[in-house]
């Protein structure tokens, strides 16, 4: 009996396994320098958790709920200092995992229930605590694509706070729901008909929660598409923008163009009656009166043009000093829209930044490509306040919660195997982005 109760509580204890390795398939591209140390000690720190809580327990005759809950606590803790992302979607992915492995215990307790009858209190024997430990491991099979492709791209690419902040609620609530329902004693299963729609509810629910976690995937889906048509049609915006510009310009020259040859009989009539004075009058004049220089090319590529021609607008119009010093390509390195988005977002928290500026408004922006291989990107701009963080991250000034524009350009440096980095010194906020076309993430391509 003593050598049964030893194994009965290692194989339950051993549950937490899987549920780490779920745990840890969503963020694997996530782990700071602390998370990789911990991953490669964690299995055998695991087994060795196992084997100690399991002589503790058998030690003090105690539930494995007593060593479990508070190991919960502590592994929770770790979990979100290992990972480079907000607190708050560690703790969604921990608590997401938890829901779904406390439908299987109570369904390990019905089989235990089926496999032991008599037993009293709800305590696993030793077939059903192996019976929970294979539940534990069986869906780890059914999640794994899921777990590393959906889950790892809301991690990635979703990016509004208030989002995150609600999605704990939902598995926090089943399990709740799932520890209220679980029976404290196995002869409560077979009163009247409990037996029978006992499991069916347990699965019920767990089917349930999956289909909120799947339908949390297709509408954060739905919105990540709704924000990259909005920025396509800012774009276009930005272009038909320019193209207006430049069809006046255009239209400007042409005028000028026609006028030109009334404007050499005049000069014509001058030189013919030889005053030169009022010919270098006449010509003075005329230059004064030329429609201004064509429309300045930042670079070979139209969009990013575009944008740069958008935004200098804006710092012309509230008198801002904006100094662009391009050398790039034709051709981007990286999507077009993408590039587009980091440089918009730059340029508009730079632009808000000086307006709210009484020093010398300055923003200087310095790009270049090394063929299509890398892109380097710097940008300087005035700020009299240092913006607000937490955790590394920028909180917003025009609504609660982290700013969406410098959390972008960071997913879009990260996803191109780039760096992003923000400083603010001596009244100025300067920024440096990297991006390199090489590499590239299998899960975006």
């Amino acid at each position: 009996m003593g050598n049964e109760t030893i194994f009965r509580s290692m194989l339950e204890l051993s549950a937490v396994i899987p549920a780490a390795i779920l745990c840890y398939l969503p963020i694997k591209g996530h782990l700071n320098k602390k998370g990789r140390r911990m991953t490669l000690w964690g299995i055998p720190v695991l087994l060795l958790w196992v084997v100690v809580g399991d002589a503790v327990c058998y030690r003090f005759r105690w539930n494995t709920n007593l060593w479990m809950v508070p190991s919960l606590v502590l592994f929770a803790l770790c979990y979100c200092r290992a990972i480079s992302l907000s607190y708050w979607k560690s703790v969604s992915v921990f608590l997401a995992v938890c829901g779904v492995f406390s439908s299987m215990k109570n369904l390990a307790i019905v089989m235990d229930a089926l496999l032991s009858p008599k037993s009293g209190s709800v305590v696993f024997s030793l077939s059903g605590a192996a019976a929970y430990a294979l539940l534990c491991w069986a869906p780890l099979g059914l999640v794994w694509y899921p777990a590393t492709h959906a889950a790892r791209w809301l991690l990635d690419e979703i990016e509004m706070p208030g989002t995150w902040y609600v999605f704990w609620i939902l598995p926090v609530a089943f399990w709740g729901v799932n520890i209220i329902l679980r029976p404290k004693k196995y002869s409560t299963l077979y009163i009247n008909q409990v037996m029978t729609f006992y499991p069916v509810m347990v699965l019920a629910l767990l089917a349930l929660l999956l289909f909120c976690y799947s339908l949390f995937y297709w509408m954060a889906k739905g919105l990540a598409k709704n924000m990259r048509l909005t920025q396509e049609n800012r774009l276009l915006q930005m272009q038909a923008a320019q193209y207006r510009i430049l069809q006046k310009s255009i239209e400007d020259t042409r005028r000028a163009r026609h006028d030109l040859r009334q404007h050499f009989k005049a000069l014509q009539g001058c030189v013919e009656s030889g005053d030169m004075a009022r010919v270098a009058e006449y010509v003075k004049a005329y230059g004064e009166s030329l429609p201004p220089d064509t429309v300045r090319q930042f670079c070979k590529n139209y969009a990013v043009d575009a944008v740069l021609h958008y935004y200098g607008e804006q710092a012309v119009r509230q008198q801002t000093d904006l100094e662009v010093d391009l050398q790039m390509e034709e051709e981007t390195i990286i999507p077009q829209p993408e590039l587009c988005a980091l440089l918009g977002n730059l340029l508009e928290n730079a632009i808000d930044a000086c307006a709210g500026s009484k020093a010398p408004r300055i923003i200087r922006l310095h790009i270049r490509q090394q063929g299509k291989q890398a892109l380097y990107l710097t940008l300087d701009n005035t700020s009299d306040q240092p913006p607000k963080s937490d955790g590394g991250r920028f909180l917003s000034s025009s609504h609660d919660g982290f700013g969406i524009g410098t959390e972008s350009v960071r997913v879009i440096a990260k996803r191109y195997n780039g760096d992003a980095r923000f400083e603010w010194k001596d009244r100025m906020f300067y920024v440096s982005v990297m991006l390199s076309a090489q590499n590239k993430p299998e899960n975006f391509r």
